[in-house]
């Protein structure tokens, strides 16, 4: 499952250095680099770690099977 990068993540990873970038900057600079995003309640943008390392050409996580349990077994 995919981890979810919340707006201030965003913000670390769009300017890791000075102050933080306002709101229309970091979706401006995710928009730029190719990341698929989403809207929280406040208007803020958010996406997952998939997203990212999609936007940067890496494969994306392949997806885990269910553990099973032990009434799977039976």
């Amino acid at each position: 499952m995919a981890q979810i990068l919340h707006f201030t993540d965003l913000q670390r990873i769009c300017a890791p250095d000075g102050p933080p970038p306002t709101p229309a900057t970091v979706e401006r600079w995710a928009g730029d680099q190719g990341i698929l995003y989403k809207y929280d309640r406040r208007g803020r943008i958010w996406t997952t770690t998939d997203a990212v390392n999609v936007a940067l050409g890496l494969p994306a996580a392949p997806a885990q099977a269910p553990e099973m349990t032990l009434l799977d077994l039976v």
